[in-house]
């Protein structure tokens, strides 16, 4: 009789701690199973700067009848990467995979890029954001794809902003 109330006991016990883990866990361990570890907190931050939001609007009205505009692209996205050796694709596509483009102006009806526009910015002059300002260039001049480039300090009317991207003025 001792014998099965410690069984009893222990089983209680055992179900209880059991329990207290799945409910003290319920809020704080699904964020660890999908893969954010413990002690990493991640919040929300904008997409743009203010300088870059204004001139995306801008953008959005100089092209309005002719392009979709997407913000913040990233390259891989863009382009279809092939080779024969599957190491040799894999590599560049590692060597890619970071590096987003500011905006891309897509046809609405077909969803093709027809240009992605960079945005020049005087602060980031530094000798690796050259190394991939020249992969990009050399990305979508052998994909096909125009790319143009802004300078961010300088102030555009729709109308000019519309002629450096090669649309048609709404009239």
């Amino acid at each position: 009789m001792n014998t099965l109330l410690i069984l009893l006991a222990l089983l209680i016990f055992m179900v209880l701690v059991w329990w207290l883990r799945e409910t003290k866990g319920a809020g704080q361990g699904k964020n660890h199973e999908a893969g954010i570890p413990a002690g990493v907190s991640v919040r929300g931050r904008p997409l743009m700067t203010k300088a870059k939001a204004a001139l995306y609007n801008l953008m959005r009205l100089a092209v309005q009848e002719q392009y979709l505009v997407f913000a913040q692209v990233p390259v891989w996205c863009l382009v279809d990467v092939r080779a024969q050796d599957h190491r040799a694709r894999r590599e560049f596509l590692n060597k890619i995979s970071f590096n987003r483009v500011d905006f891309v102006l897509v046809h609405p009806g077909t969803l093709a890029v027809a240009k992605v526009v960079e945005l020049d910015d005087q602060s980031q002059t530094s000798s690796q954001r050259q190394v991939r300002d020249r992969l990009i260039d050399a990305l979508f001049n052998e994909a096909g794809i125009t790319l143009v480039r802004l300078k961010v300090q300088q102030s555009y009317t729709v109308s000019a902003l519309a002629a450096l991207l090669g649309v048609e003025p709404l009239e």
